[in-house]
């Protein structure tokens, strides 16, 4: 289905859509204060970006979008039809004032604000209204400044010292995480003179929408040559080689450095849309990291400050693989989110004896791979199988738990293999291992690892355990080596008085741990609270109320389960995941963004959502936004919703619903 925002075509009218959940229909066009009424739609996020489309006055703007700094005006009348967003300054204004006209076709924005000055005000900083829901700041600005630029509520804000506080490094990461944070996602982030081509990637990783080609043009001006990937490289070299096939460079002679630098910036803005609408903004981020120190510093700065935003708009489902390469793959806040999740929510399956630690292998999910398969050969026959719990040892995930191995990111990732581990790797599994040890049941520990490889693991297994290394070398699917996995699991420890149990409860425990995990261990614990009963194929399972009444359903494609409203209805007292409908919608179709009355702030995307107002459940569904955004942004898809309750709003709390 193609996207909304392709350039060149406007937002659709989405005010029909959304009014089938009971928001009131939007009005098109700038309304009469010259404010744009239909502002910041979306249609996919990356990192911190909102990839879509919005209108501040006259304009319409498609973002990431690149603004094309000229010298002066174009003669003449402009075409309807003209695309490009261009910006002019003004002249002939009075000292200490500037105009910056932003132009597309006919239509027009003129932003006119004096320029801030601290040394003479004596104020950290300042804000201006630089046009009728535009806002032209000077980071940082102090509390009650703050205060009257929310209650302006900015359609677009221009962080007007962006590259003084970039070349700052720090202070630019801080100024973001205030505008998202005091400001919320709704306005429209414009960093005058910053962009170069190599930063549009991270730029637009951080969230900022809208970059002009002003820095570019004058470096071009003074000689510097750009290449998306190098960064400012010898324009002899580069035009000798005629690597770029731009028709500046391409002619004989060849054109300005200029020329050259616009198609530099036209192909790199592609390639972050691109790379936005497959989901792998991050991996060009990290391809251009060697452009520039201060790309990596920021990045670096980012990943630690904006952690929060970051992995609350990443979504926690996905199908695709990811390569994860370089060190900084390992920040990702996917990669951060599961770690944590694993330290904080997670617990072993009470039944489980026996921790077998093995390797994680290049097919995913592990248990599909060749070396897995025969591993599972040592314990096919034995009768206490179902108390071995198989944890895989990863990096960059650190330990996955075999519940947890189509959970996103565990099921799509690839990395370079070779067997040396960094201190951030170790630490990451030595974290996990102990999480594991403090919670679970065990008796017995078994490494069936390259004792070489992973000795960093031996001070971390306690004698306690009566901790046993099963090989000698790096040859972990040998027949020797299965036949020792095996004679371990024969003398291995089961404790006084070890349980007794079929697979279908040892599957039951071991999806009651991903339930914990992904609703937080309150809500885990009420879906799974007797009586339940799982139906299905090991690949597609139902979990019922052990009376035909579906709760969840879970595929392995997905990895997470979704929710029924009988299900919505079980984890409802431990107010996870919720989102608040506005009185005035009926729930008829999708929830739009309008219609959210309030979100709980740890909502992401792809997340089982349960709808409620005032305490009574709606309905359940699967997030588009993250929970912050749900409230606030102005319109767009919040939660596709899967089911509905039949209760009529009326009954009191507590009682549970008709239908599932």
């Amino acid at each position: 289905m193609p996207l909304a925002d392709e350039p060149g075509n406007p937002p659709p009218d989405v005010a029909a859509t959304e009014s089938s959940s009971g928001q009131a229909p939007a009005t098109a066009g700038p309304s009469p204060d010259g404010r744009g009424s239909l502002t910041r739609g979306m249609t996919v996020g990356a990192g911190a970006l909102l990839r879509g489309s919005g209108r501040v006055g006259p304009l319409h703007f498609e973002t990431p979008e690149i603004i094309w700094s000229r010298t002066e005006p174009p003669a003449g009348t402009r075409s309807v039809g003209e695309s490009r967003l261009e910006l002019f300054r003004g002249a002939d204004l009075p000292v200490g004032h500037r105009e910056l006209s932003l132009r597309r076709g006919e239509a027009q924005l003129s932003l006119r604000f004096p320029v801030p000055t601290p040394e003479i005000s004596g104020s950290p900083g300042l804000w201006q209204v630089a046009y009728p829901g535009v806002a032209y700041l000077h980071w940082p600005l102090a509390d009650p400044e703050w205060t009257a630029l929310g209650e302006e509520r900015p359609e677009m804000v221009v962080l007007g010292n962006a590259r003084a506080l970039w070349q700052d490094g720090k202070p630019f990461v801080h100024a973001l995480i205030d505008i998202r944070t005091r400001l919320g996602g709704y306005p429209l982030l414009w960093t005058p003179r910053l962009a170069l081509p190599h930063r549009l990637g991270l730029l637009a990783w951080l969230g900022i929408d809208l970059v002009d080609t002003t820095e570019g043009l004058w470096s071009a001006a003074h000689g510097t040559y750009f290449d998306a990937s190098l960064g400012s490289v010898r324009a002899e070299s580069a035009r000798g080689e005629r690597a770029c096939k731009c028709p500046s460079c391409q002619a004989d002679p060849s054109g300005s450095l200029e020329e050259h630098t616009e198609a530099t910036f036209a192909r790199e803005m592609a390639e972050v849309r691109l790379a936005v609408r497959d989901g792998r903004l991050r991996e060009l981020v990290e391809a251009r990291l060697t452009a520039e120190p201060a790309v990596a510093e920021l990045l670096r700065y980012a990943d630690r400050l904006m952690a929060g935003l970051l992995q609350a708009r990443t979504p926690v489902v996905s199908r695709a693989q990811r390569t994860y390469v370089l060190r900084e793959s390992r920040r990702r806040p996917e990669v951060v989110r599961f770690l944590s999740r694993l330290i904080e929510r997670y617990r072993p399956p009470p039944s489980k004896r026996v921790l077998l630690l093995v390797p994680c292998s290049r097919t995913k999910p592990y248990r599909n791979s060749r070396s897995h398969r025969r591993f599972a050969r040592a314990w096919e026959n034995w009768p206490h199988a179902p108390l071995l719990h198989v944890v895989s040892v990863s990096s960059p995930l650190g330990l996955v738990p075999r519940e947890l191995e189509d959970v996103y990111p565990a099921r799509h990732y690839d990395i370079p293999v070779t067997g040396e581990w960094e201190e951030d790797e170790r630490s990451a599994v030595l974290r996990s291992l102990e999480t594991l040890l403090t919670r679970g049941a065990y008796t017995q520990v078994i490494a069936h690892l390259d004792p070489g490889e992973y000795a960093f693991l031996g001070g971390a297994l306690p004698e306690r355990l009566h901790p046993r290394w099963t090989l000698t070398d790096d040859h972990t699917t040998s027949p020797v080596a299965i036949q020792g996995l095996h004679a371990a699991l024969l003398a291995s420890d089961l404790g006084p008085d070890p349980p007794s149990l079929g697979p279908l409860v040892a599957a039951k425990e071991g999806l009651e741990a991903l339930a914990r995990f992904q609703f937080g261990p309150r809500a885990g614990e009420l879906l799974f609270a007797p009586p339940t009963r799982l139906e299905g194929r090991p690949w597609a399972q139902r979990l019922t109320d052990g009376q035909g009444k579906d709760l969840a359903t879970w595929a392995e494609e997905r990895g997470l389960f979704q929710l029924t409203v009988a299900g919505g209805f079980r984890i409802l007292p431990a107010g996870a995941l919720c989102v608040e409908v506005d009185p005035g919608v009926t729930l008829t179709g999708d929830l739009f963004a309008p219609g959210v009355r309030a979100a709980d702030p740890a909502i992401s995307p792809g997340d089982a959502v349960v709808l409620v107002r005032s305490g009574t459940l709606l309905g359940v569904g699967e997030s588009v936004l993250s929970g912050a955004l749900m409230t606030e942004l102005p319109r767009g898809l919040a939660v596709k919703v899967r089911h509905r309750s039949h209760t009529t709003g009326s009954e009191p709390r507590g009682v549970p619903p008709t239908s599932p």
